[in-house]
């Protein structure tokens, strides 16, 4: 203390540098232990926005002919590298969901259907992909970045959204919820 009986200047600094330091590391230890890719949806637990779109192939997909089969909808593109790394899991599970009434789709986001075309001719992957022209479908989702995967059950809720690449776990436990089952 100095003679007028309030502490020193430098005791007060540093009491008001852990006033601001205390709250501010503890912001950034939440904000660490968060994906920064996950963006809540609004679609959970909703009807998942209809579209009517051709596939790469030519033909015309809507999402209402696939009501009443759980789908797996996956936006993807051949040039995103997390798409490339995650296609031999959507691969595996389409093998072997397929069999159990499971529609996988993806669509192109902001790629060319002659690239989508090459890319599952070399990687495998027969399941309709369609074109997003002006990507208005990845709009009505609310893609924010590929790939993004979307869990739709036989009424046509969305039940999940995974933001970034799948994992085998959550593509089992996310797959097995949408066929009302344990997968």
């Amino acid at each position: 203390m100095n003679l007028s009986g309030s502490p020193h200047p430098s005791r007060k600094r540093a009491l008001w540098s852990l006033v601001v330091a205390v709250p501010l590391v503890a912001l950034l230890a939440f904000g660490f232990q968060r994906n920064p890719d996950a963006v809540a949806s609004p679609l959970i637990d909703k009807p998942a926005p209809s579209f009517q779109l051709h596939t790469i192939d030519g033909r015309t997909l809507s999402l209402a002919s696939l009501r009443g089969r759980p789908v797996v909808l996956n936006f993807w593109a051949s040039w995103c590298t997390a798409c490339i790394d995650e296609h031999p899991l959507l691969l595996s599970a389409w093998r072997i969901y397929r069999q159990r009434g499971v529609e996988f789709v993806g669509v192109v986001y902001n790629d060319t259907a002659g690239d989508a075309r090459g890319f599952l001719r070399q990687r495998g992957g027969s399941w309709p992909s369609v074109e997003d022209p002006g990507q208005q479908t990845a709009i009505n989702y609310g893609v924010v970045k590929i790939p993004e995967t979307y869990f739709i059950d036989r009424r046509g809720i969305v039940r999940y959204k995974s933001s970034g690449e799948v994992t085998s776990e959550m593509l089992g436990q996310q797959i097995g919820r949408i066929l009302g089952k344990s997968a």
